[in-house]
């Protein structure tokens, strides 16, 4: 039979509320009082009842994670497990417990964290993508619960919601006039997901770069795909069927760039001296695939850090602060653009 908190109060000689504000690190209860009815529960192995306590302190010391996608989808993706070992890594020193939840659909993301606000689940929430009019992120300004985005939010928010991310446009710049100096002229940027601002940010740097360089930005070298729903050698097909062999290639993320390269090595294309690939993420096969990957480290891990970090100081903040981080990025060059 489970011990129960009038057990542990019959045995340490105190009333069960005395054993209850022990628990709750009530400042009230004597250090004398707290060792014996701490040391009571030890021999008893009695574990407090986390809901209750939850209800009676209005707090769960929970805090939600809402995934992108099906679970399934995400853990494939190398860049949310990273996010996510940041995040509980600062959630545990904190004293926080993670509840992972993840959605098909946007409708049903937003069901999913009405359900977590109005049960009283989480103190917070921590959103992984950001959209373009983002309705979960609208559905979590009205409920008015402490959440952050991971991803630079659309400027109307920017300033207004709390957020961590890297500077993706610069990201974008910085290896596209990595691939001009390696003498490249054709640079295709393939995988842009128009509803996600993290690829248009990329895109968009990609675009600046080759402006500098005066080089002519040709849109049918931009190859649109669905999040986390298309393929890198799909997408490259796309633009071979239509007639264009490009010198270079960016892919919106690692995966793609892995499946590209395989698709091109099937055709006899060298790679990098055909064509030259690189992607974003460093995922941890980047440096063992053949040709070893070019890629941007994105730092995810610091991403999840950050974003546990904002989110707590704004659960435990008495009134309400707008803080933002841009995590610093780097590319990581190797054998699939080295051509000089």
């Amino acid at each position: 039979m489970a011990v129960t908190i009038n057990d542990v109060a019959k045995a340490a000689k105190v009333s069960p509320s005395t054993v209850s504000r022990v628990v709750a690190n009530n400042p009230r209860i004597s250090e004398k009082t707290r060792e014996r009815v701490i040391k009571v529960m030890e021999e008893m192995d009695y574990h407090p009842n986390i809901i209750a306590r939850s209800l009676a302190n209005r707090s769960t010391n929970i805090i939600g994670v809402m995934i992108p996608s099906t679970t399934e989808k995400a853990f494939k993706h190398p860049f949310f497990p990273e996010v996510l070992r940041g995040i509980t890594s600062k959630a545990y020193e904190n004293k926080y417990k993670v509840l992972i939840s993840s959605a098909d659909s946007i409708e049903e993301e937003k069901e999913v964290i009405r359900e977590l606000v109005n049960g009283s689940i989480v103190e917070g929430i921590i959103l992984l993508t950001s959209r373009i009019k983002d309705p979960s992120i609208a559905e979590l300004r009205k409920l008015d619960l402490p959440f952050v985005v991971v991803g630079r939010p659309e400027d109307a928010y920017e300033n207004e919601i709390n957020w961590v991310d890297n500077d993706n446009f610069n990201a974008g710049y910085n290896l596209t006039k990595h691939m001009i100096d390696q003498g490249l002229k054709q640079i295709a940027f393939i995988g842009v997901s128009p509803q996600y601002i993290v690829t248009l940010d990329r895109l968009e740097g990609y675009k600046k770069a080759l402006e500098d360089n005066k080089i002519e930005i040709i849109d049918d070298l931009i190859v649109d795909g669905k999040f986390m729903g298309d393929t890198g050698d799909n997408l490259m097909q796309s633009l071979i069927d239509r007639g264009y062999k490009p010198d270079g290639v960016i892919a919106s993320d690692d995966f793609l760039a892995f499946e590209i390269i395989k698709l091109l090595t099937e055709m006899g294309v060298n790679v990098p001296y055909d064509i030259a690939v690189a992607g974003f993420n460093n995922s941890e096969i980047a440096g063992f695939f053949n040709p070893s990957l070019t890629s941007v480290e994105v730092n995810a891990y610091s991403l999840g850090v950050k974003a546990m970090d904002i989110l707590s100081t704004s659960i435990r903040s008495d009134y309400k602060c707008i803080n933002r981080s841009i995590v610093p990025t780097k590319i990581i060059v190797r054998k699939s653009t080295s051509r000089i």
